[in-house]
């Protein structure tokens, strides 16, 4: 169980609670890739969560079996994204790395033959902070667009034409 003292310090650690993610369409490979950036220290509470150990220290190393285990099915069972004909995408899990105080997740979704309507859908941590919001930065075409995904408010569509 998370405590009000957990929760308080945690808020001291880092005031904010985001996630970014960054999806790319390369039209010359036919895929949209996806990096997504996570505090460590919030993940570890997700992961707790998902996972029921509430021992979890997801910076040690004798632990990352463990983390990348549960890693990818919570990701990828709060991360969906799909087509203009409302197909759910399927997404293929690369891997994942730490780096400091982030972990780095890396998604593929192969076979895209045209892009010009995406749905996504994320709810990472929306589960531990409700004040989380996921950054999403869609890249195609040589545009940018973004959104903030929040709690009750975690689906943007993107469109081209």
């Amino acid at each position: 169980m998370i405590t009000t003292a957990l929760i308080i310090f945690q808020s001291l650690v880092h005031p904010f609670h985001v996630s970014v993610s960054d999806i790319k369409y390369k039209e010359d490979k036919k895929a949209i890739q996806i990096s997504m950036r996570i505090f460590l220290d919030d993940l570890e509470m997700a992961l707790q969560a998902y996972s029921g150990n509430e021992k979890l220290d997801i910076t040690k190393e004798e632990n990352w079996d463990f983390v990348i285990k549960n890693l990818e099915p919570y990701i990828l069972g709060r991360l969906k994204l799909w087509d203009a004909k409302d197909r759910e995408y399927e997404l293929n899990w690369i891997g994942a790395e730490k780096e400091e105080d982030v972990m780095w997740c890396y998604i593929e979704i192969e076979k895209v033959k045209k892009l010009e309507h995406v749905k996504v859908w994320n709810s990472v941590l929306h589960e531990v902070w409700g004040d989380q919001e996921n950054l999403v930065h869609f890249r195609a075409f040589d545009d940018v667009k973004s959104a903030r995904l929040y709690k009750g408010e975690d689906t943007q569509v993107f469109e081209w034409d």
